[in-house]
């Protein structure tokens, strides 16, 4: 009896280890119909703001074509810049939207895990397409900048000529030396303009290499103007004689140089002479040692 006795409380030990285990174990407490609604009315809002931004970066792909033909591109370069504040206008009302969506069911999203993954999700693909659009939009606005530096720069060239003529003429006198600083003054104004736009020019063409063969044109007339600006700086009243000592000493020393160089051009074409007689004598020696019979002994 005694050993039926422990038999039987062995086995409901067992049984109430089994059940414990068995609650351990269960599944969860039945989802409401009101959660499980809510959950799925979640999802699929949630689904259609994934769908709207893939369709905005479906488009946001689509490649932008320039060939660096600036003066030809005017009206392409105007539709690129159109079509990139689209695309990021309807990303900040998507943004906005999903933002306020979130906020309002933020405590029912942070309850359920599958949830926030499915948001951890969203909000990869979201930061996917703002730097895309980012980068896009980076490209567009240094094309712009450099169209914009570039009809600056051109439209300096005149500027200049006309700046270098009034600032010589008001050299000639030297009455007029006060409207000359002045012209001076104006110049080096224009001239920090001018380098900045230049600078901006550079930039843009270092993100977009394509605008590289437009730069070339930049360089070489930002050159000039640069050389422009260097002698009106240097400009100031001189005696009509010291101008033309000054013409003169110029002049004599170009000659000078001419000079220099003619000398050594003169001591080229010399030594180059000597070393063509010199073959030819060796030539000559040699084909009239050909052919010689020497008596033998």
């Amino acid at each position: 009896m005694i050993r039926l006795k422990y038999i039987g409380l062995i086995v409901c030990l067992m049984l109430f280890s089994g059940l414990m285990k068995a609650q351990e174990t269960a599944s969860p407490e039945a989802v409401s119909p009101e959660v499980a609604q809510l959950k799925l009315e979640i999802e699929t809002r949630l689904s259609q703001f994934s769908d709207e931004l893939n369709q905005l970066f479906a488009v946001s792909q689509m490649p932008l074509s320039f060939d660096g033909n600036v003066e030809a591109s005017q009206s392409l370069i105007s539709a690129m810049e159109q079509r990139m504040n689209y695309l990021n206008q309807s990303y900040n009302t998507l943004d906005v939207k999903w933002n306020t969506y979130y906020q309002a069911q933020l405590m029912d999203i942070a309850n359920d895990e599958e949830l926030m993954e499915k948001v951890a999700s969203f909000e990869g693909q979201k930061q996917v397409v703002k730097d895309s659009l980012d980068a896009k939009t980076q490209v567009v606005e240094a094309v712009m900048k450099f169209v914009e530096a570039d009809k600056y720069i051109i439209s300096q060239v005149s500027v200049y000529k006309s700046l270098y003529k009034k600032a010589y003429q008001l050299s000639l006198l030297q009455k007029l030396a006060p409207q000359l600083e002045k012209v001076k003054a104006k110049e080096q104004i224009v001239f920090g303009e001018l380098q900045k736009n230049y600078e901006q020019a550079k930039a843009s063409t270092e993100l977009v290499p394509t605008l590289s063969k437009r730069m070339d044109v930049l360089d070489s007339q930002f050159v000039i103007m640069k050389s422009v600006s260097e002698k009106v700086q240097a400009l100031e009243y001189k005696p009509f004689v010291q101008r033309v000592k000054d013409y003169v000493l110029g002049f004599a020393a170009v000659a000078i140089i001419l000079l220099f160089l003619n000398g050594i051009l003169t001591k080229f074409n010399a030594y180059r002479d000597k070393v063509a007689n010199l073959k030819k004598y060796k030539e000559m020696m040699n084909n009239q040692g050909q052919g010689t019979n020497y008596p033998t002994i």
